[in-house]
């Protein structure tokens, strides 16, 4: 049943339009698509051409594991590919039966709808047409409220496993302003918000109301931060470690594994290759860091940072952060080496959001980090430097 809320939206929210089938890459390409088994019977139950029934004959299938809100799923292809798709791009359910006759994912993608503690939606930068919104921006993201009408799926009760103080959505669009902070480069931006987290979670973990209102409201001055030389060895140790992060993803991701073998080939954990690919693409595009900003910020928002529902501490959300941020740059340097278009840099970034977004990537980011060496803030101020 349809219901209509006051929602709270990033200012692009209204202006997103599908592309229609004229992605360079699905949004379903590579990834199951789930039912529920109330739009499973739905589907079942609709008259179809003869085509279409054999399509869904033996692309949709009951999950081993079915459950009412992932009853059964179509599996991509070997190559990837989705079995609905048309020649022309299209959905194959979609042009034929209808917006209705598609899984509750499908109908909403890319938006994100959250019910847990207040109503948001935004959009999620897995999606081409997403990210090119985005970069067609200079200001930043601002968040509005808008009266939308949805059919809404049931709120489930965070697994939040820290003190909010009730105050979940003020701390995140604080956090939020910490990396709109254009006064200073990226990697201090990061850095800065880590700073800040860590305050907070002290305050929190205390349960010390005045001292959270002091630092929402900017009353509290939090560490100075200071661009700090960064020698070879330093960029060496975070190209390492960027490297490795891409060879165990690689293992688990189709979705970035071209770019990611391509990238490390061509380093080869050579410094100086970095070095002049990371020049090429600073150069290439020149806002690059905007686009950076609005990237992060965009998931931060889509993903309640940090207040992700896992048994995780916050500088743990903080560290899984810098791994998002570390593979956006390690994978957009490699790939935009000898190319200079917007679209390419733009297909990586979306492969990797596929990854972010569509796995549990942000439940074990900070576990690996940790493992390769870069669980504290020197190391993690070297990796997001490179």
């Amino acid at each position: 049943m349809k219901e209509t809320h006051v929602f709270l939206v990033p200012d692009y929210y209204e202006h997103f339009a599908c592309k229609m089938g004229g992605c360079r890459a699905a949004c379903c390409e590579g990834w199951p698509i789930s039912f529920s088994l109330e739009d499973y019977y739905h589907l079942m139950g609709e008259e179809c051409s003869p085509q279409m029934r054999r399509r869904l004959d033996t692309g949709l299938h009951i999950k081993l594991s079915p459950t009412p809100e992932a009853y059964a799923e179509i599996a991509p292809r070997y190559d990837g590919s989705c079995p609905m798709r048309l020649d022309d791009g299209r959905c194959a359910l979609h042009a034929e039966m209808g917006e209705h006759a598609l899984s509750y994912i499908c109908r909403l993608y890319p938006r994100g709808v959250r019910t847990e503690n207040g109503y948001e939606c935004s959009c999620a930068n897995s999606c081409e047409a997403v990210l090119e919104m985005l970069f067609a921006r200079d200001e930043p993201i601002e968040f509005v409220e808008r009266e939308l009408t949805f059919d809404l799926p049931r709120a489930q009760k965070p697994a939040v496993c820290f003190e909010t103080l009730g105050r979940e959505q003020e701390i995140r669009l604080w956090l939020i302003r910490h990396m709109q902070n254009q006064t200073l480069p990226m990697p201090l931006r990061m850095m800065a918000m880590g700073h800040a987290l860590a305050a907070l979670d002290e305050a929190l973990a205390a349960r010390d109301e005045k001292e959270v209102d002091r630092l929402l409201r900017g009353q509290r001055r939090i560490r100075p931060l200071q661009a700090t030389e960064l020698t070879p060895g330093h960029l060496e140790f975070g190209l390492r470690i960027a490297a490795e992060m891409i060879e165990l993803l690689d293992e688990r991701s189709s979705s970035i594994r071209r770019y990611g073998e391509d990238a490390l080939a061509y380093f080869d954990h050579s410094f100086d290759r970095y070095v002049q690919a990371r020049d090429h693409f600073e150069r290439v595009l020149p806002k690059w860091d905007i686009w950076f900003e609005h990237m992060m910020v965009n998931h931060m928002f889509f993903s309640r940072f940090p207040f992700q529902d896992r048994p995780v501490s916050l500088t743990d959300e903080f560290i899984a952060l810098c791994a998002v941020y570390t593979l956006l740059r390690f994978l957009g340097i490699g790939h935009m080496r000898g190319r200079t278009d917007a679209e390419a840099f733009a297909d990586v970034a979306a492969a990797a959001f596929r990854l972010v977004d569509h796995t549990a990537f942000d439940r074990y980011a900070a576990q690996m980090m940790k493992e390769l060496g870069c669980g504290d803030w020197s190391r993690i101020h070297d990796l997001i430097s490179l």
